[in-house]
């Protein structure tokens, strides 16, 4: 029965999944949604017309004024837990403290005569965060106070909140001695830290570290590099600060400076004419220690990356390649030091004005000394990338042009199909309306085909995108091949001769027996549209090993045993620009009306879920031939071949029924009431549960793979807990990661796919059932 507006608009708040409670001016609850009343165990018939605060005579302060200035402006206002903890007395389904958001805002226009207040429930991300939190904040301090260097954590004020073990034994002090101080009056030199503060308060990053000098417990001065960055905590910033001690590499500097000074200027009275060269080379020149310090740089340093020669005497080139390269430029210092064949390698390097720029070095190590020369290929490596996005920006069109011929290929194929659909109904409707009951039955069949064929175009998509239900299992595939001979000599007609020949020696290959005769047919079909004229079609079979050297051009091939149906015709054949496409979903050479443009689709991704391929092979006028590569199998085991047959109808059995769709749901159990079955019907797993946990007797459990919450095979693991040897069976439309049967099927289970016959799931359930029976009796 339709709902009316009221019980719809009751139904849609009730529904939601959390908290509604809608308040008039006087403060008088109007609207108190099924959940807001699980969560304060009051339902609505008794918080209906009383205020909020005689319902919570504890709400904050905050809450009540954001409530008047909703009604006297409009404005909306959010209560975060984390800043009102507890603004409504509300438990989780598990009577714990509820940890929520509350909104308030007003509804409709001026003068707002309600306001909305909502409550989410943000339990169990709050336990996260905190649970995150605490972990972090410990290994935080782990490393904070084994650090080597001092660590300060300063507020957005300078002052020191937090200082490690490291900064008290640099500033002579106890750690609690720090805090409260501000960092500057530390410093003797105030200037660049003050530059820095600045930057960091403002939220710009230090690109490098800042020198500042302090004073030793002891006098003496000493060097630091500080480097500092800014982080948000409840709506405070607060920076970090980290200062190492380099004194001592100060001093080694400035003593290293003057020496690589003094044999610069040796070298370059020995070397007029090198310097000739050096002077006037486009690429970069640099001699230097095998540990990266320069010596000397020529001038097209300056003029490629901006630095000045004073920067860079006595300088690391570490100190210049970005972070991410200093690994691989250790590498080929730590090789030149080992021998002297020449490294050839890329590097990226800071420029003075801020950018990067790409040098492709050739490094020798001779007497001791690093001798590099760098060439500048920034704007070759530019090029590169613009033509690799151009190249992706290609890949991308070429993506949606496939989507949108898989697309309107699709809209096309249903439109047809739902026509026949609509329009037969149509027609019965108007029928029945006047009292004309005559001729239904082609209408009904009408509609039937129509849905049937849409049905198909389904299960060829799914094939095609490799997520149909699969019940792969070994197959004989010789007496799968010879079993369809007669179905094919239909299917040909008399103006093509049929041929099997099939090797003696292939025995059984995994497949989806069903799903492979489709295959077949579907390949047998395409090659009779290939012969107009008539001619021979052959179905072959063989055994093949494909060993790794054979699939590396094959992307889609592994190497292992397989068992091969080759499908040959004599017929048009194929260019190659049309062999490229044949896979490709609604691609076909039929006229319009003729051909769906799936049948090779489906084929080719049947075999790739079934973890074979396929290969295809074609000439124009000389025919075409398409090899179905599967798995070879093991012969199976002693199966259930001898139970007795299926039961022809129930004798009042209960059998439990799982489905969210309600339209399915009762079809569903209607079959069963015909069957002779009782049905237990349920929506989702906790009301399965409650019925596998009773007591009663179920003889089989019928479910949905893709039940909300809790899916259909964790449903059957329960299942199993409360009843070993209950038999189920599933039922899919679509399974998305679970669709290979072998994966989702344990004992005593069978899955059907959605649509289904009437027949096809009576069948089912009586073969089920009868096998359970058989495995009761034998007992």
């Amino acid at each position: 029965m339709p709902l009316s507006d009221d019980h719809l608009a009751h139904a849609i708040v009730d529904g939601l999944d959390g908290g509604v409670i809608v308040v008039d001016r006087a403060g008088r609850v109007v609207v108190w949604n099924a959940w807001i009343a699980a969560a304060t165990r009051r339902p609505a018939a008794e918080c209906v017309g009383q205020t909020l605060p005689a319902l919570f005579p504890a709400l904050p302060a905050r809450f009540h004024s954001a409530l008047a200035e909703s009604f006297a402006s409009g404005a909306a206002s959010l209560l975060t837990h984390s800043l009102h903890p507890a603004v409504l007395p509300l438990r989780t389904r598990a009577g714990l403290p509820m940890v929520h958001n509350t909104s308030i805002r007003a509804l409709g226009p001026k003068p707002h005569d309600f306001c909305l207040v909502q409550v989410v429930d943000v339990t169990a991300s709050a336990n996260r965060e905190r649970v995150l939190r605490e972990r972090q904040n410990a290994r935080y301090h782990a490393v904070v106070d084994s650090a080597h260097d001092a660590i300060l954590t300063l507020d957005a004020d300078g002052v020191i909140q937090l200082a490690n073990p490291s900064a008290a034994r640099q500033f002579g002090t106890a750690p609690q001695a720090l805090v409260g101080a501000t960092l500057s009056t530390l410093l003797e030199e105030q200037e660049a830290w003050r530059a820095a503060w600045d930057s960091v308060r403002a939220g710009t990053p230090l690109t490098r570290p800042v020198e500042v000098t302090a004073r030793r417990p002891d006098g003496a001065p000493s060097h630091l590099e500080l480097t500092a960055s800014r982080w948000s905590s409840d709506g405070r910033f607060f920076v970090t600060a980290i200062l190492r001690d380099v004194s001592e590499r100060k001093a080694a500097e400035a003593e290293l400076r003057g020496l690589n000074l003094t044999l610069e200027r040796r070298v370059a009275e020995r070397t007029a004419d090198r310097d000739r060269m050096w002077r006037l080379s486009t690429d970069i020149m640099v001699v230097g220690r095998l540990d990266g310090v320069v010596n000397a740089t020529n001038p097209a340093w300056t003029r490629i990356l901006g630095w000045e020669a004073e920067h860079l005497t006595g300088a690391n080139l570490l100190d210049f390649v970005l972070p991410t390269d200093r690994p691989r430029l250790r590498e080929i210092l730590a090789a030149l030091s080992q021998e002297t064949a020449p490294q050839l390698f890329a590097l990226q390097l800071r420029a003075r004005d801020g950018g990067v720029r790409c040098i492709e070095w050739s490094a020798v190590a001779a007497d001791d000394l690093l001798q590099a020369v760098g060439r500048d290929i920034t704007a070759e490596r530019e090029a590169e990338e613009a033509l690799r996005r151009t190249e992706e920006a290609l890949r991308q069109a070429q993506k949606m042009e496939a989507v949108g011929q898989l697309t309107g290929g699709i809209a096309h194929d249903f439109n047809n199909m739902l026509t026949g659909v609509i329009g037969a109904v149509d027609i019965m409707k108007r029928r029945l309306a006047s009292g004309r009951f005559d001729d239904l039955d082609r209408f009904l069949e009408v509609a039937s085909v129509s849905a049937q064929r849409a049905a198909a175009l389904t299960q060829r998509l799914l094939a095609f995108s490799r997520r149909q239900s699969l019940d792969s299992r070994p197959v004989h595939i010789n007496a799968l091949v010879g079993s369809l001979h007669d179905l094919l000599s239909r299917t040909l007609g008399e103006s093509i001769a049929l041929d099997i020949a099939c090797d003696e020696r292939v025995g059984w290959g995994t497949a989806d027996a069903n799903q492979l005769e489709s295959a077949i047919l579907n390949l047998v079909i395409n090659a009779r549209d290939a012969m107009p004229n008539g001619g021979r079609l052959t179905v072959s079979t063989r055994q093949a090993v494909l060993e790794a050297r054979e699939v590396a051009g094959t992307p889609e091939a592994r190497p292992g045993r397989y068992v091969v149906i080759a499908v040959t015709d004599t017929g048009t054949g194929m260019t190659p620009d049309v062999l490229s496409k044949v896979f490709e979903p609604f691609f076909t050479t039929k006229p319009v009306g003729l051909g769906t443009g799936l049948g090779l689709s489906m084929v080719y991704g049947f075999a790739r879920q079934s973890e074979g391929h396929v290969a295809i092979s074609s000439s124009p006028g000389k025919g075409t031939t398409v090899e179905l590569f599967l798995p070879a199998a093991e012969p199976p085991g002693e199966t259930d071949a001898d139970l007795p047959a299926a039961l022809a109808e129930g004798d009042g059995q209960s059998v439990l029924l799982v489905e969210d769709d309600a339209s399915v749901r009762v079809l569903v159990a209607d079959i069963l009431a015909e069957l002779g079955y009782a049905a237990i019907e349920t929506s989702d797993a906790p009301g399965a549960i409650v019925e596998l946990a009773s007591g009663r007797d179920i003889q089989l459990m019928i479910s949905d793979v893709g039940l909300p919450g809790m899916n259909g095979r964790e449903l059957a693991e329960v299942a199993r807990r409360h009843r070993p040897d209950l038999p189920i069976l599933f039922l899919t439309g679509y399974a998305g990661d679970t669709v290979a049967r072998s994966q989702v099927l344990g004992t005593h289970m069978e899955m059907l796919t959605k649509p289904f016959a009437i027949e096809t799931l009576a069948a089912k359930i009586e073969e089920m059932m009868a096998a359970a029976a058989f495995r009761a009796g034998q007992r």
